[in-house]
């Protein structure tokens, strides 16, 4: 019962200022967590990025069926048809590059402005029937 009351009156002690100080400190830390968390992201993003981009193997295409994905990679001078799923990864076949289109150009916007493009089509709304404009 001691202990108990020696905490209320500790709580009933403390000022307004001095709450108002353990707030604001609350706060400045949460926004500082929130800041970090955000650019150390940013970085180890950066950093797997660096790594999948090689020089030897690149994923040419990707086409998604369900659950399932087949991808066209080229790994030197040589193309393979591979599935992916959750079960693991199989290679199809063998192609010959000779018939394919291949398409080296990078995507044409970075993530960034891709999703400020997409939200301003979401707040561009058509005003027939809801549709969104392209």
């Amino acid at each position: 019962m001691a202990i108990l009351s020696n905490i209320v009156q500790k709580s009933q002690s403390t000022s307004f200022l001095e709450m108002a100080f353990q707030l604001i400190f609350l706060i400045f830390i949460f926004v500082l967590v929130i800041f970090l968390a955000y650019y150390a992201t940013r970085f180890i993003a950066g950093a797997k990025m660096k790594n999948m981009t090689k020089n030897n193997m690149k994923i040419l295409e990707t086409i998604s069926i369900g659950f399932h994905h087949i991808h066209i990679i080229q790994v030197n001078k040589q193309y393979f048809l591979i599935s992916s799923s959750k079960e693991g990864i199989r290679m199809l076949s063998e192609i010959d590059g000779e018939n394919l289109e291949i398409n080296n150009n990078e995507p044409s916007l970075p993530f960034e402005k891709q999703l400020k493009q997409y939200m301003n089509n979401i707040k561009t709304k058509d005003k027939k029937g809801g549709k969104y404009e392209k």
